[in-house]
């Protein structure tokens, strides 16, 4: 896949996708000859965004396979297998070895490459199945898949979040710091580290412990440490703050339908890393240049997608690569068919052009401007296409109850309609995901379900859905989705005072011309990136109308009609006019203590420097980072989300670059892109039907 879409920030993200780009064909030049590649089938997509297919072919791999639980039937003399770390993989892995053993006419070498890394766990089943002397094993870092240039993803699995606060199990969070610590490699060390959570908290510990046993490394190794000077002993000039949120934070952001343009389309389609699958007939070729260009969505007809020709669906990407694509993906659903129609009347308009050219240098430029033309004609075509696929469903009774039944959860808006609407769900036996997700939705926001409630849909959900669920439930109970509520109320009363500090709920939203991160869901403001302005954006304290400093000042400001920055209104009009605020100060959580303390766990604020026995060494490794990135560059703070991000947070994290475009820019960083299905599908247990068995083996 091309990458031409990066690289062009100061930061050069670029650099994260060569690094690995790089490694890959050194791990498969360790095994010579011709070779078998047997891949994760949850890397698959991720290394096809690293490396095309002809690097691999160059460096002999013959044939690709997925790893499964399926015996492999293979020619191939060398296998290398390509997995994360997981006791179901390798015993699929030892089962292979055990069968090709029975054919004494085979010899196959093995080697199996973990990414990220080991663990002494999976040694010990290979031990046990009787193939650890049989497998070469070695690790492959894979820290960072770039997206764009403002968005970097690990690609962890969907199961991260349940896996910390469900599982126990903190893998992530020592995956998170290995993968953080090589931007702090290429970038130098992040000036300071702020979060909210317990998991934020414990990333944040093992960051500062891992630098410390790094410079320990280095300081044992002292010859080679001055022959290749660590960025780790300087403070980046480039990247201001890390802001780490914790998901279990803000459960009810991903919990919501995203709004907009590409977070539709991850709810209907489901983008997965960064590509989506789409009907064959929306990718197609190009029209001719007398074609009409139309690009008004309108709904469509029913059975219209089964009149489309069967045929395989086709991959698409989702990236700035795509022109008209980087317009559409961060605005409300709302305005994307007007912009359509405007583009392809542009479009038409350019066409025209030809009965205009008489000459024939005016002939030869306008065949210059055809290329261009056709291509974006075509992407307008495919997004004209998926437009109309979500208008289909936008426009129907179920998702705009569905949406309306979310927002007064998250406005606190009192009613019965909820109840009544979760019954009807389950009566009409609707995907248990989607009842799940208003009724986790709802717990969250009440703090949780008067306890006759809440057995009643818990037979509810058993008697239509199975026995299954029974523990779906119970896991979804230890997760504090699906809780009692207490009769001090104080979960419920939480929410409220934050989202009433905060301002979450904004009643006027100008979609065409957004003044507020609340744009991305039609009046609600993300409460993940309500942290991040508080952390990151300066607001002036001490200004009256709440008890926390700098809170009047953000209620009265965000959503009020200004595009500026939070408090920029107030500090122009104290500065005659002119808004002299230092927006590049960063001042952490000062002044949002007793906000913090309404959201469930520890919140982090620590300030890293240099130690002053590598002064010296710090200021020529400094000296040369300026020169590697350039003089002249803004600040950049990177928000890094722990357990998982929506397309929607990235969009409204977008929208605070745009207010402080010129002084800081933003890059997201995420352990996994996800939506509220995918964030509970790792939590529901799978029933027989979803396994694949019919109702007699039921």
């Amino acid at each position: 896949m091309s990458a031409s879409h990066l690289g062009k920030t100061p930061l050069d993200i670029a650099k994260l996708r060569d690094a690995v780009r790089k490694r890959l064909p050194e791990l498969l030049d360790t095994v010579r000859g011709k070779k078998g590649l047997i891949l994760d089938p949850q890397l698959t997509g991720p290394l096809s965004l690293i490396a095309e297919i002809s690097i691999l072919k160059d460096h002999g791999v013959e044939k690709i396979y997925h790893l499964d639980d399926n015996i492999l039937d293979t020619d191939c003399k060398n296998l290398i297998y390509i997995c994360r770390p997981k006791l179901k993989y390798m015993k699929y892995i030892a089962a292979q070895i055990r069968k090709d053993r029975q054919d004494t006419s085979k010899r196959i070498e093995y080697s199996l490459f973990f990414v990220s890394q080991r663990t002494m766990l999976c040694e010990r089943v290979l031990e046990e199945e009787g193939v650890l002397g049989d497998i070469t094993l070695g690790e492959f870092a894979m820290e960072w898949i770039p997206f764009e240039d403002d968005l970097i993803s690990m690609e962890l699995d969907n199961s991260t979040w349940k896996e910390l606060n469900l599982d126990g199990d903190t893998t992530a969070i020592h995956q998170a710091a290995k993968s953080l610590m090589k931007l702090q490699q290429i970038y130098g060390l992040f000036p300071r580290i702020i979060g909210k959570g317990d998991s934020a908290k414990a990333l944040a510990d093992m960051l500062i412990r891992m630098r410390r046993e790094q410079a320990v490394v280095e300081e044992v190794s002292s010859s080679t440490s001055r022959q290749n000077p660590s960025l780790l002993n300087s403070l980046s000039t480039h990247i201001d703050q890390l802001v780490i949120i914790d998901r279990n934070v803000d459960l009810y952001t991903p919990l919501c339908t995203q709004l907009t343009y590409e977070g539709l389309i991850d709810e209907i389609f489901r983008i997965k890393h960064s590509f989506v699958e789409l009907d064959p007939s929306l990718v197609g070729t190009a029209p001719a240049p007398g074609q009409s260009v139309s690009a008004q969505p309108a709904a469509t007809p029913a059975g219209a997608s089964a009149a489309v020709a069967a045929g395989k669906k086709k991959n698409y990407a989702l990236n700035s690569g795509d022109k008209l694509f980087s317009q559409l993906c961060d605005l409300n659903f709302a305005v994307v068919g007007g912009l359509l129609n405007k583009i392809a009347k542009r479009i038409n308009e350019n066409y025209e052009e030809r009965h205009q050219a008489k000459t024939m240098a005016q002939i030869r430029t306008f065949v210059g401007k055809l290329p261009d033309l056709q291509q974006e004609h075509q992407s307008l075509r495919t997004h004209t296409g998926i437009a109309e696929e979500i208008m289909s469903q936008t426009i129907t009774d179920e998702f705009n109850r569905m949406l309306e039944t979310q927002q007064n959860l998250v406005a606190g808006v009192d009613s019965n309609s909820e109840v009544d609407y979760i019954e009807e769900l389950i009566d009409k036996q609707e995907p248990i995901v989607k009842v799940l997700r208003v009724l986790c939705l709802m717990s969250l926001v009440q703090g949780g379900l008067k306890a006759k409630v809440l057995e009643h849909f818990k037979r509810e959900i058993i008697q239509t859905y199975g026995y299954e669920h029974i523990q779906t439930l119970y896991d979804l109970e230890r997760l504090g989705l699906f809780n009692v509520r207490t009769s001090s109320n104080a979960s419920r009363a939480a929410y409220a005072n934050v989202r009433r500090t905060l301002r979450l709920i904004v009643n006027e939203v100008d979609e065409h011309n957004p003044a507020d991160i609340s744009y991305v869901y039609s009046g609600y403001a993300p409460l993940s990136v309500r942290l991040v302005q508080c952390a990151v954006q300066k607001i002036s304290a001490g200004h009256a109308g709440g008890s926390v400093p700098g809170i009047g000042l953000l209620v009265n400001v965000v959503g009020g009609g200004s595009s500026g920055t939070i408090g920029s209104n107030q500090t122009a009009s104290q500065n005659g006019g002119q808004d002299k605020t230092d927006k590049t100060t960063v001042t952490g959580w000062k002044g949002y203590e007793e906000i913090l303390k309404l959201l469930p766990g520890a919140a982090v604020d620590e300030v890293q420097t240099v130690e002053a026995k590598n002064e010296r060494e710090a200021k020529a490794t400094a000296a040369r980072a300026k020169r590697s990135l350039g003089s002249h560059h803004k600040k950049t703070t990177i928000v890094f989300f722990l357990g998982g991000c929506t397309f929607t947070e990235v969009s409204a994290i977008r929208f605070l670059a745009q207010q402080d475009e010129g002084v800081r820019d933003y890059l997201v960083a995420t352990t996994q892109m996800i939506n509220g299905s995918t964030l509970l599908e790792s939590v529901i247990q799978s029933t027989p039907f979803d396994r694949g068995e019919s109702v007699e083996q039921v």
